[in-house]
């Protein structure tokens, strides 16, 4: 875990009484189901945290902490995995110092927050031009991350330890984590899978695995991907959960857009946040992003400063999912500034303005090639000449350049 100086306490806590702040000049009946500061700011001084087995069969164990002394009745759940690459011995729930930083501070916020093991195996197994192995091994892990699921969906329907809000449970993880819950998140079912990872299935007890805590569901409402990636962006479809996505561009353990993952030597198919945010757009899926520029794969494990600004994204993606109900208001607070794209549709010629400086402009088509790229604007306001670019309908991805504004996605016609 990080330890902070008490200059760094000091702006941590300037820095969540900001959020808060803006999180409060939301309109009431929008946000009047959350006690005033819960799950932005450190209502609850102390944690404790509890070990147990939630796979009987496979015997892995998770990492439970809770804000001592909440008396609320139903909580809202987080279960993170630990990266690693799945290779034993490269991580486990005690070792990630992401996992446990947020599992940290979420729950001195009021959430119970969890760290899970999940089955991992040899380095040989992962590498290697036979992708065989390494598939089962996801499978093998996916399986245990919905027993995690189950076993508080099964808790909360019997002896009620832990006081969980079924209708608010998160899942994510960083790195191999991330991987492991994004495909728990966006696939929906085993007829959505290709022939391979549904042979895979197939071997580990179905589309639901074999880990335990049968006959309780593993639903969810969103996923927290910290350097994580989809096998196939294809996975992505209407309807899908929202998620808050943060990756390094030049990242070469989780491919930035599709390819081999562990620098080319494992040959599955990985496809990181340079494909899946046009994915999300493309399908109307509400996300949060935010892309962390030339750096490789988590940045922010040995990073405060970015850790911070991971902590923040995923705080106002949770807060606004769990107070509000829906992600209607979020475009009202300051980290996600407006943005007004005309005329649209366009010919020749379109502008973005914006309520805060723009560095740079992104545009996709809707296989997620990109067709436009505009960087070191500084500017609110830009005009973009369509000249060269075909008809059809596009997404732009536009950053700013205070980096505590979350980067948004725009959709616009060219005609």
């Amino acid at each position: 875990m990080y330890r902070f100086s008490k200059k760094q306490n000091l702006r941590m806590k300037k820095r969540y009484l900001q959020l808060l702040s803006a999180l409060l000049m939301l309109s009431t009946s929008s946000w009047a189901q959350c006690p005033a500061g819960r799950f932005v700011s450190d209502v609850f001084p102390n944690i404790t945290m509890t070990t147990v087995e939630y796979s009987p069969v496979y015997h892995q164990m998770m990492d439970i902490y809770q804000p001592t002394g909440d008396t609320m009745t139903a909580r809202p759940l987080i279960i993170l995995a630990h990266g690693g690459s799945f290779i034993t011995g490269n991580g486990d729930r005690t070792n990630d110092p992401t996992v446990d930083t947020l599992c940290t501070r979420l729950a001195k916020r009021g959430y119970v927050t969890v760290s899970i093991d999940y089955r991992t195996t040899v380095y040989s197994s992962m590498v290697g031009a036979d992708s065989t192995p390494a598939i089962n091994e996801v499978i093998m892990a996916i399986s245990d991350g919905k027993a995690a699921i189950r076993y508080f969906m099964k808790d909360r329907a019997t002896a009620n330890t832990y006081k969980i809000d079924t209708n608010n449970i998160f899942v994510g993880g960083n790195s191999a984590g991330a991987v492991l819950y994004m495909h728990v998140g966006y696939l929906d079912s085993i007829q959505e899978c290709p022939s391979h990872i549904q042979t895979a299935m197939a071997a580990n007890g179905g589309f639901e695995g074999n880990s335990g805590n049968a006959g309780y569901t593993t639903r969810t409402k969103g996923i927290i991907n910290l350097a994580g990636a989809l096998n196939s962006a294809s996975f992505i479809g209407p309807g899908n959960k929202p998620s808050v996505n943060c990756q390094g561009d030049a990242d070469p353990v989780v491919p930035y857009s599709c390819g081999f993952p562990l620098y080319g030597f494992c040959s599955v198919t990985l496809c990181g946040l340079g494909t899946l945010e046009p994915a999300y757009a493309a399908n109307g899926i509400y996300h949060m992003s935010k892309v962390f520029p030339g750096d490789t794969h988590v940045p922010w494990s040995a990073n405060i400063a970015k850790m911070n600004s991971v902590d923040s994204i995923v705080t106002l993606f949770l807060y606004t999912l769990v107070c509000s109900g829906s992600s209607a208001s979020v475009n009202e607070v300051n980290l996600n500034p407006e943005v007004k794209v005309f005329p649209n549709p366009a010919s020749g010629v379109f502008n973005i303005a914006a309520g805060q400086t723009v560095s740079s402009i992104l545009m996709y088509d809707e296989t997620g090639r990109t067709v436009l790229e505009m960087n070191g604007l500084n500017k609110n306001n830009v005009e973009i000449s369509t000249q060269g670019v075909s008809k059809g309908i596009y997404f732009v991805r536009i950053r700013f350049s205070n980096g505590n504004n979350t980067q948004v996605m725009r959709k616009v016609v060219i005609e």
